[in-house]
């Protein structure tokens, strides 16, 4: 039995744009709203997918980061971090409960930066599947620091070619990029999806739109 559905903010317009285009693929009006409702719905359930280049440059930055982060509302969700155990963000968040997706021997393991990095992403892909997870690491930045940013990006992207779903932070420490050069650091900005800078208690959106000489003048 059908039913008569109110729906606020849906003007005359947009109801003469939705009867039109029923009309021309031969459905009801009510279908496209049914279609769209239901993609809508598939959309909200699937688990979001991002994953954050983190900048700073003092122990104090990332501190309130790790803090705010670890404060957030996450009921559900798996929390897991990665990294040296000497560092202290890692320290921090295992000591808040989050997950240590980081195998043994760690030190051993990074030798071999491609082949430990994939072995422990296929680790983190079956603890984190069909859950909705936020995930913190910090072997990057290790990476970068001990080999090289080139390095460290190929480390970036074993992990995007795992199609691991989720919130994934990658913090950088700046004071610790190992021959650091513009165009290594390019790449970095590249195998993220949005990158941030960490200013004591702020933080800062970096926007990496590409422009020419020319509009500096405008």
């Amino acid at each position: 039995m059908s039913k008569v559905l109110y729906v606020r903010g849906f003007n005359d317009k947009l109801h003469e744009k939705l009867d039109d285009q029923a009309k021309k693929e031969g459905i009801s009006a009510a279908s496209i709203l049914e279609n769209a409702f239901e993609d809508w719905l598939k959309n909200k359930q699937e688990i979001p997918t991002k994953h954050y280049l983190v900048l700073y440059s003092d122990d104090e930055s990332l501190q309130k980061f790790l803090e705010k982060v670890n404060e957030l509302d996450l009921d559900g969700w798996f929390r897991a971090t990665l990294g040296p155990e000497s560092h202290k963000g890692v320290q921090y968040l295992k000591k808040h409960g989050w997950y240590d997706a980081t195998i043994s021997p760690y030190r051993e393991g990074i030798k071999k930066v491609e082949k430990y990095a994939s072995k422990v992403f296929d680790s983190l892909a079956g603890v984190t599947d069909k859950k909705q997870s936020c995930f913190v690491g910090f072997m990057t930045e290790d990476v970068a620091h001990h080999h090289s940013l080139d390095k460290a990006s190929d480390v970036e992207n074993i992990f995007n070619s795992k199609g691991i779903g989720g919130i994934v932070f990658c913090p950088y420490d700046l004071r610790k990029l190992s021959n650091f050069n513009f165009v290594e650091m390019f790449k970095i900005f590249d195998d993220h999806d949005e990158s941030f800078i960490l200013k004591e208690n702020e933080i800062f959106h970096v926007n990496m739109d590409k422009t020419n000489c020319a509009k500096l003048f405008l």
